[in-house]
């Protein structure tokens, strides 16, 4: 069967919808695994639809088919949509599987809804089911994947080499974790963990991969219980000297492919993760299943002091990178366009030996690009740069020793006076934030409205998070630790990496964003045995690039708050200074420059 077009590949689609007697099929983005970024061989909801975006799911009926996404995305859709295949729902940020399933009350009673079990998570599916039988309707596993039937030279998923963390930067042996791990799972009173998060199974056994794009991550699976732990992948790919190190820390190594046998005959209880999918809960029938967060997801995001001192290290070399980009892009931005300004950044981090390559794709986004929060240039759309507008830069890198995320804004010309007060603006709510001392206790949500206060005070907001964490050498956008309106439920502790980084975003016009990568750390016992009142904690930056001064309205800012940015600036200049040649230097103490107000 050739299938070309979307309108082909959708007709296709609802001719095997007709042999399995479903009304709709139900195409969420993600995988397996639960990644952020797919890959490309799982990449079924941007196949059958053209949409790219890294949130929304497809609905698909016998007549008309349905993309859910939230606001970030709501332009890059109207653009990549067909409007005679697909009708855009706009949601609300991390709400599709609620939406559609509302929807489908109304629109589908007495009909059946097929999915991919391995794509919708065990917790959504309990929920469904519940609700949608209420409504006489079907929520029906379909294990063949759909639109792989139809997907013409599908590319393969392809295993690449693995790479053991070495303790030194870990900061925690395997066989370590491995303990205390089976101290949770004890106390939880379970006899065994599926993982099915690659994150959290690298971090487990300190290993890196490179199989999910911008992720050092390995497709896998494992299992522990009291006495055995087993990870399964491409046993192809291990060397004698990973096959030799799985050995001594008591870790059975299996095939990919081998889950579903084994994974039938475990005796429960067993803990699988609140993102597990719902054919890992269908092959434990037999077994009591225990469905809850991972201990694993909290372990990883409070980082110990190695891998702080690595976050320390990479944004360091990061920081270099970007002086010598900034200096680059003043001599050279014109003739320059999105595109060829995210490659020079790139070339000026893999510069770095122990650069291992970006940790997400670079949003470059000149003028009215930089309003669209996740914007991703092409050939075609890529706008040349030129001294009329802002240009919002969102990068980062991958480290042997840790994960960088930064957004800085630059002008190559004569910012206007709303540009400066906008921009003035962010920077307040990011100051505001970084500079916050919270006590023990503190989430999240609890947070947020500091950034966005001096931004409101303006009758202005932005939709996205203030922050989001961030991984070890691992992926950029780690949970559970997050600062934004929704309830998170988990407490900010010591060792978390989060981002900061409000914005203000003027449609047709430009955008704005500041963001630096900070570390929990706990406010000094002596100052809180003061008080009677503590344990306290604080955020310490890790990013170390000057703000644009050219940018800022200084009449709209404090004392204090000057002082927070010469402060910042010197810390910037006395440690980044000492990695850079004369020039540099001299550029660098430039931008830095104490400010009197």
């Amino acid at each position: 069967m050739r299938v070309s077009t979307i309108q082909q590949r959708l007709t296709a689609l609802r001719l095997l919808m007709q042999e399995h007697q479903i009304d709709y099929y139900y195409v969420p983005g993600t995988d397996a695994h639960n990644n952020e970024y797919v890959p490309e061989c799982w990449q079924r909801r941007a196949w059958v639809s053209d949409f790219t975006g890294s949130a929304g799911d497809v609905l698909i009926g016998a007549e008309y088919a349905y993309l859910w996404t939230d606001s970030r995305y709501f332009l890059q859709a109207e653009q990549q949509l067909e409007d005679d295949c697909f009708s855009l729902m706009k949601m609300q940020q991390g709400t599709a599987t609620s939406e559609i399933l509302v929807w489908l009350l109304k629109h589908a009673k007495g009909l059946r809804v097929g999915v991919d079990p391995k794509l919708m998570a065990a917790v959504v599916a309990q929920q469904w089911l519940e609700v949608l039988t209420t409504h006489e309707i079907e929520l029906v596993a379909i294990e063949n994947n759909l639109v792989d039937l139809i997907w013409e030279n599908q590319p393969p998923l392809e295993s690449k080499p693995i790479t053991l963390h070495p303790e030194s930067l870990a900061g925690e042996s395997a066989s370590s974790k491995l303990s205390r791990l089976r101290a949770c799972m004890h106390n939880q009173e379970v006899k065994a963990h599926i993982v099915t998060l690659l994150d959290a199974i690298c971090w487990l056994f300190n290993l890196r991969g490179q199989d999910i794009e911008f992720n050092p991550l390995v497709v896998s699976y494992a299992l522990i219980t009291e006495g055995v732990a087993c990870i399964y992948l491409d046993t192809t790919v291990l060397t004698k000297e990973q096959r030799d190190y799985f050995d001594t820390i008591n870790v059975v190594v299996k095939s990919y492919n081998t889950v579903a046998a084994d994974w039938q005959q475990i005796e429960g209880p067993v803990l699988i993760d609140n993102s597990a999918s719902w054919w890992v809960s269908q092959l434990l029938l037999e077994a009591s299943v225990v469905l809850a967060a991972s201990p694993i997801t909290l372990m990883k995001a409070c980082k110990n002091s190695v891998e702080i001192q690595g976050a320390i290290h990479a944004h360091q070399l990061d920081a270099v990178a970007m002086v010598r980009f900034w200096m680059w892009l003043e001599r050279s931005w014109q003739g320059q366009t999105e595109i060829t300004i995210a490659d020079k950044l790139e070339a000026f981090r893999r510069e770095c030996s122990e650069c291992r390559g970006l940790s997400f794709a670079t949003i470059a986004g000149y003028a009215a690009h930089g309003a669209v929060i996740h914007y991703k240039a092409s050939e075609s759309s890529a706008l040349s740069v030129t001294d009329a507008s802002l240009l919002l830069l969102d990068s980062g890198g991958q480290y042997v020793s840790g994960t960088t995320d930064i957004t800085r804004v630059f002008h190559m010309g004569e910012p206007s006076a709303e540009e400066k007060r906008h921009y003035t603006l962010v920077l307040q709510g990011h100051l505001a934030l970084a500079n916050t001392i919270f006590p023990a206790g503190t989430t999240g949500e609890h947070l947020n409205a500091i950034a966005h206060r001096p931004i409101w005070q303006a009758c202005c907001d932005f939709s996205h998070g203030t922050g989001h964490g961030v991984g070890s050498y691992l992926c950029v956008h780690e949970g559970p630790q997050r600062i934004s309106a929704g309830y998170s439920g988990v407490a900010l502790q010591p060792g978390m990496i989060l981002s900061n980084e409000p914005g203000l975003y003027i449609e047709n016009h430009y955008g704005i964003r500041i963001e630096n990568l900070c570390y929990v750390s706990e406010v000094c016992a002596s100052e809180c045995s003061q008080t009677g009142h503590g344990p306290f904690y604080q955020f310490k930056d890790l990013t170390l690039v000057p703000y644009d001064v050219h940018l800022i309205e200084w009449s709209l800012l404090s004392p204090s708050e000057v002082d927070l940015i010469n402060t910042y600036h010197k810390e910037v200049f006395e440690v980044v200074s000492t990695m850079l040649s004369p020039e540099e230097v001299d550029w660098l103490r430039e931008k830095t420059q104490p400010v009197c107000c």
